[in-house]
């Protein structure tokens, strides 16, 4: 008797767990944290997003990026930049909930950190020059060069590098068209690619792959991360 009357309500009270349950699997997930790699944020970042509105197509994101960058020659030396960038977009998702095509557009900004070798050269006495090939062990490690040329009288130079660093703003636009897929779970897998763009100055930015200085280029991205 006892076993009957518990029953009973749990009998009633299934339909409302399987409703309430129902509600949780289609929930609106209007916000989303994940990690990227490459797109806006270089070579790899974290970033917040937010839909417009519940059930929204649109939303903003916002997030901090880092980027490396590296090349070397035996004259020019070498030169390396850091980058700590703050890439911002809106986007627009088009699909279901769970699948979806998603496309969008943004600005990075950042400070950019660059450390270069600066070459210097500097004329030197005929005695100087012989003294440095008779013992090069006393002159600084950074000479790089001492060469004389055919002129009447000689000219006798050294040439020597210096490491500079410095700090400069910079910018670029990029858009990004890719695939989106959130599951039951919250669990966020993104894809895709991500055009760039710069308008050239001493500020731009050019991403992308290559030594080449094109004012549109593109990098590939992947996200993972938690929409809830």
């Amino acid at each position: 008797m006892k076993v009957k009357n518990l029953f009973l309500p749990i009998v009633l009270c299934l339909p409302l767990t399987l409703s309430a349950q129902q509600t949780s699997d289609n929930e609106t997930r209007d916000h989303a944290v994940y990690l990227e790699i490459g797109g806006g944020s270089l070579i790899s970042g974290a970033s917040y997003e937010q839909r417009f509105g519940k059930n929204s197509r649109w939303g903003v994101r916002a997030g901090v990026g880092f980027g490396y960058s590296s090349s070397s020659s035996f004259f020019m030396g070498s030169t390396s930049t850091r980058a700590w960038t703050v890439p911002v977009g809106v986007n627009y998702l088009v699909g279901s909930k769970k699948n979806s095509l998603e496309v969008g557009v943004g600005v990075s900004l950042g400070v950019y950190n660059l450390h270069y070798d600066e070459l210097s050269y500097e004329n030197v006495s005929e005695a100087t020059f012989n003294d440095f090939l008779a013992n090069p062990q006393k002159y600084p490690g950074n000479m790089i060069s001492a060469y004389s040329d055919t002129s009447d009288p000689p000219t006798y130079t050294f040439g020597y590098r210096y490491g500079k660093s410095k700090n400069e703003f910079g910018y670029f636009f990029f858009g990004n068209i890719g695939y989106r897929h959130v599951a039951k779970s919250g669990f966020m897998f993104r894809v895709g690619i991500t055009p760039t763009l710069n308008f050239g100055g001493n500020h731009a930015v050019y991403c992308g792959f290559g030594d080449d200085y094109n004012k549109v280029s593109a990098i590939p991205y992947i996200g993972l991360g938690w929409a809830f």
